[in-house]
């Protein structure tokens, strides 16, 4: 199955975590659904956890007002 560009991410994280984890690897046909809910929710989780760090280090810098 080819993937599109933009998918080539969301691919790379679901290996890597498939890897990292053990976890039994999708079926040929379920790879893009599996992609998409695996590789979507790493990414949105560490977009989470940049904006918190970012945000405290804001109110660090800030003085905490």
């Amino acid at each position: 199955m080819k993937l599109a560009k933009d998918m080539k991410l969301l691919a790379y994280l679901t290996e890597m975590f498939i890897a990292t984890f053990g976890i039994t690897r999708p079926r040929p046909g379920q790879e893009r659904l599996a992609n998409l809910v695996i590789g979507g929710s790493l990414l949105a989780f560490s977009a989470v956890v940049i904006c918190v760090l970012g945000f405290l280090i804001y109110q660090i810098a800030a003085g905490g007002r």
